[in-house]
């Protein structure tokens, strides 16, 4: 077996969980006053978290993978920017999801005084989910490039 191939076998599931978490993420958000969708939070940080388990995975085996692949490919910018995206992806969620369940639970800690200091902490959990999102879309992007453009761990057919 080619250890180049476990990484591509990978990357679909940080991509799957931390969309998905997201979403549900803004859906627990809206719905924060009811109490039928109360499971929307916790289930959104089991996925995220998931998910973040998933990225530093795909992060580990796209680097065994960078090794073999950057020997055969000419532009090695794109393999650049695939694994710097990757990263910022991998860091902005981790730190979102462990700012936003630090938040929930430190929540009673915050008087009204402080409300400021709750709304800014909330909306630099936001942008951490925002900036790995588009991080995420960034480094799929590189990804296909790499694959589909550059040639990356794909063997010439035989005919």
């Amino acid at each position: 077996m080619r250890p180049e191939l476990i990484h591509p076998m990978l990357v679909h599931f940080p991509i799957a969980l931390l969309f998905t978490g997201s979403f549900i993420r803004i859906a627990a958000l809206f719905t924060k006053k009811k109490k039928t969708y109360s499971f929307l939070l916790p289930a959104s940080w089991m996925i995220l978290g998931l998910g973040v388990i998933a990225a530093w995975a795909a992060i580990i085996a796209g680097e065994i993978a960078r090794d073999i692949v950057a020997q055969t490919l000419e532009n090695i910018q794109v393999l650049n920017k695939h694994d710097d995206h990757a990263y910022y992806t991998a860091y902005a969620f981790t730190l979102a999801v462990l700012c936003d369940v630090s938040r929930a639970f430190l929540v009673k800690q915050f008087k009204k005084k402080n409300l400021w200091i709750k709304r800014g902490i909330a909306c630099a959990i936001w942008i951490f989910y925002l900036f790995g999102a588009y991080n995420l879309v960034l480094t799929g992007y590189y990804g296909g490039t790499l694959v589909y453009e550059e040639g990356a761990a794909v063997n010439a057919s035989k005919k």
